[in-house]
C-alpha cells in the first residue's frame, strides 16, 4: 500500500511512463485486486501497446478476472511479440485449462428448452381492424378505437425534411411578409438618414 500512496503522487508527465503503469498494476496484482491490475496496465499499454511486461500483467490480471476471451486476444499479441518466451507459454497453457473448464462447465448446464409464443394468425397481422386477441379470440380494438387509431395515424404523416412533425403549411405566407417587412426597414433606415443631413 505505501508504494502505491508513493506511485500516486507522481507528475503528470510520468503517467506518459510505462513502467509506472507496470508497477501499479504489479502491485494491485500482488494485492490481488484484479480490477484495478488489469486498468493500470491497459492504461501502459495505450502509450507503449508492445511492451511485454504489461502485455504480462495484463493477462494475468484478465486470467484472474475469468475474462477468458479477453486474456485471449491480449495473449496472441503478446506471442507475436515474443513467441520462445517460457512465461508467455505459462499463461497460454493456463488460459488452455481455464477455457477447457470453462466448457466443461457449460455443457454440463441442463439446458432448458426455449418456450415460445404461439405465432399470431394471420388475420391478426394482415387486418389490425379485424384483429382478435389469439388466447380469447376477442377483438383486440373497438370499432371506436380502431377509428381513432386510423385518425391518429392520418394527421401523423410524416413530413418533408426541413419541416419537423409539428408545423403545417399554414404558416408560409409569413416569408414573403418577412421579406417585404425587412425590405420596408431597410428604405426607411436610408431614407431617414438621407434626409437628416
Amino acid at each position: 500500500m505505501l508504494a502505491l500512496r508513493v506511485l500516486d503522487r507522481v507528475s503528470w508527465v510520468d503517467l506518459g511512463w510505462p513502467d509506472y503503469w507496470r508497477a501499479r498494476a504489479q502491485a494491485f496484482l500482488l494485492l490481488g485486486d484484479y480490477k484495478q491490475a488489469a486498468s493500470n496496465a491497459r492504461e501502459g499499454l495505450h502509450e507503449d501497446p508492445d511492451n511485454l511486461s504489461l502485455l504480462t500483467l495484463h493477462i494475468q490480471a484478465l486470467l484472474e478476472l475469468h475474462e477468458l476471451d479477453k486474456a485471449q486476444h491480449a495473449l496472441l499479441h503478446a506471442l507475436r511479440l515474443a513467441p520462445h518466451d517460457l512465461e508467455l507459454q505459462g499463461l497460454a497453457d493456463a488460459l488452455e485449462l481455464r477455457m477447457e473448464q470453462r466448457n466443461m462447465e457449460r455443457s454440463s448446464l441442463p439446458v432448458n428448452p426455449v418456450q415460445t409464443i404461439p405465432d399470431t394468425p394471420a388475420h391478426a397481422r394482415n387486418d389490425w381492424r379485424t384483429a382478435k386477441d389469439w388466447r380469447s379470440g376477442r377483438p383486440l380494438f373497438s370499432e371506436a378505437d380502431a377509428n381513432s387509431i386510423k385518425r391518429a395515424f392520418n394527421t401523423n404523416k410524416p413530413t418533408s425534411p426541413g419541416k419537423s412533425a409539428g408545423q403545417s403549411g399554414s404558416y408560409a405566407f409569413l416569408l414573403p411578409i418577412g421579406f417585404l417587412l425587412l425590405g420596408t426597414a431597410f428604405l426607411l433606415y436610408w431614407l431617414w438618414s438621407n434626409t437628416a443631413r
